[in-house]
């Protein structure tokens, strides 16, 4: 690998802190936030935890170092060609994650700088970032589309929102990126859990991993106000997590111990309630948290439905108990916008008016979350019960993905196979550890239990096809969040139709997928 020729673009960490698998978090040293934000190389990795699936196996330090390194020849040379990377750019979602334009001194800001730098030192070749600056995905993968399907070819490599791309790349899109020469999809820098629920028959058209921080920053947490515990002489939940005991059902019983109405008015954002969250996004993760798995792949690999409404339902009561069920104890904001109701569970959260909130990681890197005048620590999201294994962690839908146009062919679909693998093998090294270490675990987290937490949370990252590919599927995790707004629990009646439908679209979605990789 080359190094940056500029001093300020040095590697920050040691190889060890570096290894740690995307969607496997590392279990890493905890010196004091003090120590670690003065001297971050110092920061070491003692083992690697890399998720497979439902398995996770435990690597040694060596071990993890020697397969974070790509393997890509070392005398490839593209002579300064010309890279497109088409984004979409969202302020405070995916801001800054595929190209910044210049040194900030900002720990983040500064590893993408250098890893793009990096990339185009190794492969001689220059990226070119043209970030479309819209909140609604769709728009800009209709315009992918429409670019793409005219032959204009003026994207190489296009980067967005999982669930669009996805259903874009069943029409047949986009390259499958397993027919390609350079990406070693064993790699720990690419999503293993991602991989394996999508490919197909031995055919893959989207991938992400450790290039794109919204693998972290999308996933779903529970927040909870330090200061409002200890008042309320509640300990932190943090023992209940390790012993595998906060659910959904212990979340509830602490939620009225905090309500408390300032003015004798209902449902008034200014009193102090114990939990608030959204019957809109926020309902997503407990598909995954309580176990409620849409569509897995049979031993053929063929994707099947394994949804069970029974589960749900349960889950569902449990959830409007949380949500409904403690006499106004939970705020709950209405969905408007385009999920802009986070940044009010987010604010109400910080002005110290809940005492936990759901939200997502990245909600911890706003001003509101860094200036709050409270502690606050992090869990991950409830299970269903004590007899759930194991946590939990859903991704926003809209976690970036990249994928390359079918206008890229031959030796240039090879140069975006080796442009993506470098990629990611370099922000595995330099913009994970920035983000995970040093922003997330020092800049924005207080407390070791809490770094324990985000271990938690980000090893126990769990990916559904049928999340995925929610378009193709008649928006079937969809009607959950419609139920849970309508705040009666109808799952055996609602999804009776729509699994007969859901069927159908998969079969129509399975019928695509062949058709394409028969071609390829």
């Amino acid at each position: 690998m080359k190094l940056s020729k500029n001093p300020l673009f040095r590697l920050r960490t040691v190889a060890a802190l570096l290894a740690a698998a995307m969607l496997g978090g590392a279990l890493l040293s905890c010196g004091t936030p003090e120590e670690n934000e003065e001297k971050p190389s110092e920061t070491i990795a003692a083992t690697q935890s890399t998720v497979t699936g439902n398995q996770e196996s435990i690597e040694t330090e060596e071990e993890a170092e020697i397969k974070v390194e790509h393997d890509l020849p070392a005398e490839l040379d593209y002579g300064k060609d010309e890279v497109v990377i088409v984004s979409r750019y969202r302020e405070g979602w995916t801001s800054g994650e595929i190209a910044v334009e210049k040194i900030t001194n900002e720990p983040v800001n500064d590893s993408v700088y250098e890893r793009n730098v990096n990339v185009e030192e190794e492969l001689n070749v220059k990226i070119k970032s043209i970030e479309e600056d819209n909140p609604d995905p769709t728009t800009l993968m209709t315009q992918i589309s429409t670019n793409i399907k005219s032959g204009s070819g003026d994207y190489d490599i296009v980067a967005c929102a999982a669930y669009v791309t996805v259903n874009e790349a069943i029409s047949g899109t986009f390259a499958n990126l397993r027919q390609t020469e350079y990406l070693d999809f064993d790699k720990p820098y690419w999503s293993q859990g991602y991989n394996e629920v999508m490919e197909y028959q031995g055919a893959q058209y989207t991938v992400t991993g450790s290039m794109v921080l919204s693998l972290y920053r999308f996933a779903f947490i529970t927040t909870f106000n330090k200061r409002l515990f200890t008042e309320t002489q509640v300990e932190f939940p943090y023992d209940m997590v390790k012993n595998k005991q906060w659910t959904l059902d212990y979340q509830t019983s602490l939620v009225p111990l905090f309500h408390y109405d300032n003015d004798g008015t209902p449902d008034d954002e200014n009193d102090l309630y114990g939990l608030v969250t959204t019957n809109y996004i926020s309902v997503d993760p407990y598909w995954s948290s309580c176990d409620v798995p849409i569509i897995r792949k049979d031993s053929n690999g063929f994707y099947e439905f394994v949804f069970d409404s029974e589960k749900l339902y349960n889950v569902t009561e449990k959830t409007m108990k949380l949500f409904y069920g403690t006499d106004g104890s939970t705020y709950v904001y209405e969905h408007y916008g385009l999920d802009d109701e986070q940044n009010d569970i987010r604010k109400m959260f910080s002005l110290g008016n809940a005492a936990m909130a759901t939200v997502r990681i990245m909600e911890l890197e706003s001003p509101d979350m860094r200036q709050m005048e409270d502690e606050f620590g992090v869990l991950p999201m409830p299970k269903y019960d004590e007899a759930q294994a194991d946590y939990k962690t859903l991704l926003h839908d809209q976690f970036t993905v990249m994928a390359v146009p079918t206008t890229v062919t031959g030796n240039r679909l090879d140069e975006m196979s080796a442009v993506l693998e470098c990629m990611a093998s370099e922000g595995h090294k330099l913009v994970r550890p920035a983000y995970y270490e040093s922003a997330l675990r020092y800049k924005y987290m207080k407390d070791p239990e809490s770094w324990e937490m985000m271990d938690i949370i980000i090893e126990n990252i769990y990916i559904d096809a049928g999340i995925v590919y929610t378009n193709a599927l008649s928006s079937f995790h969809d009607q959950f969040r419609q139920i849970m707004v309508s705040k009666n629990n109808t799952v055996a009646s609602s999804y009776k139709a729509k699994i007969k439908s859901a069927e159908r679209a998969l079969k129509k979605m399975v019928d695509k997928l062949d058709k394409i990789v028969n071609q390829g």
